[in-house]
């Protein structure tokens, strides 16, 4: 677990040099447009952190195709990639079903049907932040981990982190003439905020682990990422389109299914996650047996 903690010191030291920066990086904003002072230190932070590693990355030996989850012929990964986007709609479509046959989410009364827009807005939002995380969690992570470690841990530990990151917050509005060196640091403690009640937002944080387990699964059984990209992409575009059609109905009886995170991800999501992913481990388990 080494290599993991490695990139985990390098997210954490991306964050804290970012707040370092914040402020000078802020001020060279500024003379072309006033931005919130959490935005720059985000950006800041994400440049930092994607340095940090394509550098980490080359060091270790990690980026190959096959490290990265790309190894598949270019053929094999789309028809993977397309498989995992029919059962991401599939595994999203029973859990919408749930949630809108309870009326825990309703249409809202002013939504114009602007369904392809949206729809098309949705899968791309989808596919760019599946392609991110995938290639970094079920990817690089995933590889590092069950190189130095185990199966199960490469399953278990990047899957955690995957969930852990979804909670962090950080935003800070400050006049633009009292910005100052300290309030990088604000935004950094700010980051944290939620993690002060770590309860209210259980519900969620344990069904994205369980989510992000069933992805490093299919990654184990498939050896590559593109069904994994699938899926994910196929997750983010159907809350994406879910969340602008509807709203949380807080009065329904069964409310709390839907958790504090997303009105989409809580209770009703673990469940339904866990048995995917319980069944996805078992058939994948006999199919190897068989072999």
């Amino acid at each position: 677990m080494r290599v993991f903690a490695l990139f985990v010191a390098l997210l954490a030291g991306s964050l804290l040099l970012a707040a370092v920066f914040t402020y000078p990086a802020w001020w060279l904003v500024s003379l072309i447009s006033i931005e919130p002072v959490h935005r720059v230190m985000h950006r800041i932070a994400m440049l930092l952190a994607l340095i940090g590693l394509v550098v980490l990355t080359r060091r270790l030996g990690l980026s190959d195709k096959d490290s990265l989850g790309y190894g598949l012929p270019r053929r094999e990964f789309l028809k993977q990639m397309g498989i995992g986007f029919a059962c991401g709609i599939g595994l999203m479509l029973p859990l919408t079903a749930l949630l809108l046959g309870l009326d825990i989410r309703e249409v809202k009364p002013d939504f114009n049907a602007q369904w392809l827009g949206l729809v098309a807005g949705g899968v791309l939002a989808g596919f760019t932040v599946a392609f991110i995380e995938e290639t970094f969690f079920r990817g690089v992570l995933f590889t590092a981990v069950s190189r130095t470690s185990s199966a199960t841990a490469a399953v278990v530990a990047p899957s955690i982190l995957y969930a852990s990151l979804h909670f962090l917050g950080g935003k800070l509005r400050v006049p633009p003439e009292d910005v100052s060196w300290v309030h990088g640091f604000e935004v950094l403690s700010k980051l944290f905020e939620r993690y002060v009640q770590p309860l209210t937002f259980a519900d969620s944080f344990v069904a994205l682990a369980v989510l992000g387990m069933l992805f490093a699964l299919v990654r184990l059984r498939t050896g590559a990422i593109a069904a994994c990209v699938g899926l994910h992409a196929a997750g983010v575009a159907f809350i994406a389109v879910l969340r602008e059609a509807t709203r949380v109905n807080p009065e329904a009886e069964f409310a709390v299914l839907v958790g504090s995170y997303d009105g989409v991800i809580g209770w009703a999501a673990l469940v339904w996650f866990a048995v995917i992913a319980a069944a996805f481990a078992f058939l994948s388990r006999r199919r190897a047996a068989g072999n």
